[in-house]
């Protein structure tokens, strides 16, 4: 499974298919939805505070984009399926965090192509920050996901690519499968 922005789905198939997985698209509105279900894509809706009728979307998958303390306050308020990117090149993660996403079995996911926006200084600070939201997730026995997070269908990254990532950063390579197998 691999996460992606909603995009020209016709490209996104032809490569997703390549990689011969199943992607969830991160969708904005109903007309996006459909749209990923013909496709036979897994629509997830990506909410904010600002989100209308959160309660309406109960039965569907949802995500929030983190990245600000309050952000990643209320993925664990609206019990959403996954918390993306939950910090950037400033730390906005700790212990209590993982302990909450943990317990509301909350799946975080970083974002790999959010590494190629950002010139070398950044990228160093967010690979800091990834590792120690891995830690932090790893000590209290928090799901985290590596994901391609691409805009473009060309960024997508392999399973594997992914993979190896999170086992850099500390993952237990048992434990990511198991991770990967709850998505479905």
């Amino acid at each position: 499974m691999d996460i992606v922005y909603f995009q020209p789905l016709k490209e996104l198939l032809q490569i997703g298919s390549y990689f011969k997985e199943k992607l969830i698209v991160l969708v904005e509105n109903e007309a996006q939805e459909q749209k990923v279900k013909k496709a036979e894509m897994i629509p997830c809706y990506l909410v904010s505070e600002s989100t209308q009728n959160i309660q309406k979307l109960s039965s569907k998958k949802k995500a929030v984009l983190g990245g600000s303390v309050k952000a990643n306050e209320f993925a664990v308020k609206a019990k959403v399926d996954f918390l993306l990117q939950p910090s950037g090149t400033k730390q906005f993660f700790d212990l209590g965090l993982a302990k909450k996403l943990a317990e509301a079995e909350i799946v975080t996911v970083l974002m790999f192509a959010e590494l190629l926006d950002k010139n070398s200084f950044e990228r160093f600070q967010m690979w800091k920050n990834y590792s120690e939201i891995a830690f932090y997730c790893k000590k209290k026995k928090a799901k985290f996901v590596v994901a391609s997070g691409a805009k473009e269908p060309l960024y997508l990254r392999p399973e594997k690519m992914r993979e190896a990532i999170a086992i850099i950063l500390g993952a237990d390579r048992n434990r990511m499968k198991e991770v990967f197998g709850v998505i479905k």
